[in-house]
């Protein structure tokens, strides 16, 4: 796969009504919600946009096995293409479980960020410049490591996917987590979609707004669906 660009922007079509303008070359982008809103599928899609634009895409996993989420990626359509794996993922979940991981990359304590991050770097590396990265999700790691290990971690890393050139989503849960935390995350990436769940007529909700973004975008809340073939509508 040809994992270069020819622009330095990249435009997300499921989100054109709500970010203006394209994202450029090392754009970090947080996604909060709660548990179940559908921050792990809204990133599955952009994934889905970046292999369709021809980014090679570096996926971190914290939460499900890795067979699972290659699956719901294949019924995407984010396929091998001539015997090139799209998507390099980083395996960080199958030590919970106490299996050894057959991925290549793989974190095996989720409490040592120092070796955390030379995997990613190497990940990272051999992914390529200019690579889509979602790491999914930042807040496993706080179920490991303090919230000041783990802000200074999160400056470090985004700061070296910058480096590459890299554009990356990162799902954080909210309302587990402390305001300072909150406001550490919002200052420190480039943009932040924001999700929320609402109760009406008898049945839950799911909206979605940009909360910041350093371009031209819109602040309101739209609705957010998903279908059931996970296929997402935002209007």
């Amino acid at each position: 796969m040809n994992n270069a660009v020819a622009s330095k922007e990249f435009s997300f079509d499921i989100l054109k009504g709500l970010i203006l303008s394209p994202v450029s070359n090392g754009f970090n982008l947080a996604v909060m919600g709660p548990p179940g809103v559908g921050k792990s599928t809204l990133c599955q899609e952009l994934i889905r946009e970046a292999f369709k634009a021809g980014l090679k895409c570096l996926y971190i996993i914290t939460n499900n096995p890795i067979p699972l989420v290659r699956d719901q990626l294949r019924e995407l359509g984010v396929a091998p293409v001539a015997r090139s794996e799209p998507v390099i993922f980083v395996d960080m979940y199958s030590w919970l479980l106490g299996e050894r991981s057959p991925e290549r990359f793989q974190i095996d304590n989720a409490s040592d960020v120092a070796a955390l991050s030379v995997v990613l770097s190497t990940a990272a590396e051999t992914a390529g410049d200019r690579s889509f990265v979602n790491f999914d999700t930042l807040s496993t790691l706080l179920a490991y490591n303090s919230e000041d290990l783990t802000v200074r971690f999160m400056k470090s890393h985004l700061a070296r996917m910058k480096r590459h050139g890299n554009i990356g989503v990162y799902p954080i849960e909210t309302g587990i987590h402390s305001n300072s935390f909150y406001n550490e995350v919002r200052a420190t990436f480039d943009g932040v979609l924001e999700l929320k769940l609402e109760e009406m007529d008898g049945e839950l909700r799911r909206f979605i707004r940009v909360y910041r973004y350093r371009g031209s975008h819109e602040t309101k809340w739209f609705r957010l669906l998903i279908g059931p073939n996970r296929d997402i509508k935002i209007y």
